[in-house]
């Protein structure tokens, strides 16, 4: 018996990253034809044009977003089956609430697209409590934050972080294994990435994983995280190493 081969269509304005799921994907033996899109536009006219058996979709866009893809296929009543590809844990809430019950995370393991794509070639017909259990198991604790550098853009481990001091415009994001990654954003804006995390601000310029703290010292308003290899004392203010001496930290 031939083993039916799915036509895949990927939707990423990352180009790397574009590129490297369909090279993960033409080396699988349940995938054949493979297109891609750049943006929500294109992949709608992609969409129209080969009908594909399955759609990895990325949320976060310029422009149109992954989501608005998903109601205008709701609104034309086409039928396929879309994964949610992304470095964000919330993307998977929002496929929940989308009716879209498949999510895998960034970065990509090869193993886990195998299965999907294997699921959804022998079972398309899962039921709803099936799918809903496929997305809360990839909902664990591989999140990685995806942070906009000069050039680039790198994922992140939050358990990986040390601190966060602001420079400027711009976040210095101190790991635990003493190298220094370059936010291409404000200090407010990684700690609202940071939000669903153990993080506080002992000052107006330094954000602390309360995971790695050790010690506070309210004489001299200073606190101690503990790395890998050596331990950092960071000063903040009065006011929020006083708050920080009363949290209840376990």
């Amino acid at each position: 018996m031939k083993k039916l081969r799915l036509k895949a269509l990927v939707v990423d304005d990352e180009k790397a990253d574009r590129d490297l799921l369909c090279y993960l994907l033409k080396s699988n033996s349940g995938i054949g034809e493979i297109h891609e899109a750049g943006n929500v536009e294109d992949a709608l006219f992609k969409f129209i044009d080969i009908s594909p058996d399955i759609v990895f979709l990325d949320i976060v866009m310029p422009g149109k977003s992954g989501l608005d893809f998903i109601e205008l296929i709701k609104k034309r009543n086409l039928a396929t089956n879309i994964i949610i590809v992304s470095a964000y844990k919330d993307s998977a809430i929002e496929a929940i609430r989308s009716q879209v019950y498949d999510f895998i995370l960034k970065p990509i393991n090869e193993k886990d697209l195998s299965s999907l794509i294997e699921k959804y070639r022998v079972h398309k017909n899962m039921n709803i409590n099936e799918k809903l259990d496929k997305v809360l198991n990839n909902i664990d604790n591989g999140l990685k934050l995806k942070i906009s550098s000069k050039n680039s853009h790198i994922l992140i481990d939050p358990n990986d972080i040390l601190y966060c001091a602001a420079e400027g415009s711009y976040t210095d994001i101190h790991l635990t294994n003493g190298s220094i990654e370059l936010a291409n954003t404000y200090l407010a804006k990684v700690e609202k990435m940071l939000e669903d995390f153990r993080f506080f601000r002992i000052g107006r310029s330094t954000l602390i994983n309360l995971d790695k703290l050790w010690k506070v010292n309210r004489n001299d308003n200073s606190c101690v995280l503990s790395a890998l290899e050596k331990n950092v004392k960071l000063r903040g203010s009065a006011k929020q190493i006083k708050l920080l001496c009363e949290m209840n930290l376990k």
